[in-house]
């Protein structure tokens, strides 16, 4: 059911509201370079000078991170994400939804989903503007966002010091298969639901976009379709326009190399006036409707390759029906890989 009204619109906006939600945004990249630079300078300066009291302090930060619990942090996050500036990020993109299934009608349903986010970027921040808006929003997740959608993250993200706390704002879950599967065989309470997001195609998606075609690796990613079948859970197709455009990334040489193996972007990126924060352009998340995998609690391959194949055909339409509410993708094609 294609939408031509988006469920959720902030392409209205005054100059105060953009300016502030580019400055609030740019938080959000410039603390995921400069962390692992600060980090590593830190240690290396402790290491070198270990009875130096500037050594220790540039290390404070990242100790207190450390001692912070997760559990806090998501405590934290709807007052967080209920502040005016971070309100504002959602303006400053133009931000806008198109939901075939809404949050309202997710909780309702009585179902766990795997919401299939593609492709990854740089920093997801249609990711970012999800849950801002969901957040605060009367009919959207509101602060339950962490406790019933949160986003699967790979294991480095979930004991990396101050990028923890700095993503944990958005709930963070570990993205390991014992985790998810517990997680999702797990009946939802009345009027809940619990969901996870996962970024199937992972960083690698990064290093294959250009301006003329949007890459996701999904062919061989086929342990989600699994796990969905196992568990009676649905998945669910999610687009996010945009997030390979609001920031570049150098996709050659061995600090690119070292990011497709770590799965963390360690190799350099640009946006707006060249520095590593947010470009100022259209963001669009779509989400489709359920794929309605049914409840097999011993799949067999011919089983997940029949749903797999089900579930990349309508990414394919989803991405085709609306790419031409971002005007830097209506000429893109999509590549499955």
């Amino acid at each position: 059911m294609a939408l031509d009204v988006p469920t959720r619109s902030f392409a209205d906006s005054t100059a105060i509201e953009r300016h502030t939600g580019f400055l609030a945004a740019s938080l959000f990249s410039a603390i995921y370079v400069a962390t692992p630079l600060m980090l590593m300078g830190s240690i290396v300066s402790v290491a070198c000078r270990p009875r130096w009291w500037v050594s220790w302090a540039a290390l404070t930060p990242a100790l207190a991170s450390l001692a912070l619990p997760s559990a806090l942090v998501e405590m934290l996050s709807p007052t967080i994400l209920g502040l005016w500036p971070f309100r504002c990020v959602p303006k400053y993109f133009r931000y806008e939804e198109y939901h075939e299934i809404t949050d309202t009608e997710m909780r309702a349903s009585g179902k766990n989903y795997i919401l299939g986010a593609h492709p990854h970027g740089v920093f997801t921040f249609v990711g970012v503007c999800y849950a801002i808006v969901t957040a605060n929003a009367e009919d959207g997740f509101h602060r339950q966002l962490c406790k019933e959608v949160p986003t699967a993250a790979a294991t480095v993200i979930k004991v990396f010091p101050i990028l923890k706390d700095v993503l944990g704002i958005f709930g963070t879950m570990d993205a390991s298969g014992k985790t998810l599967s517990k997680r999702l065989g797990r009946p939802p309470a009345a009027g809940r639901t619990a969901s996870v997001i996962l970024y199937v195609g992972g960083m690698l998606e990064l290093f294959f976009s250009n301006p003329q075609t949007e890459v996701v690796f999904l062919t061989g990613r086929k342990g989600f379709i699994k796990l969905a079948l196992r568990e009676g859970a649905d998945v669910i197709p999610i687009y996010m326009f945009g997030n390979t455009t609001v920031l570049y990334a150098l996709t050659w040489g061995p600090l690119a190399a070292l990011s497709r193996k770590l799965g963390v972007s360690v190799t350099f990126f640009w946006g707006r006036f060249g520095l590593p924060v947010p470009s100022p352009v259209k963001l669009v998340y779509a989400r489709g409707r359920p794929v309605g995998l049914p409840h097999i609690p011993n799949p067999t391959a011919e089983d997940v390759d029949k749903w797999h194949a089900v579930y990349c055909e309508k990414l394919k339409q989803l991405f085709d029906t609306y790419k031409g509410k971002n005007p830097d993708y209506k000429d893109k094609q999509l590549i499955i890989k």
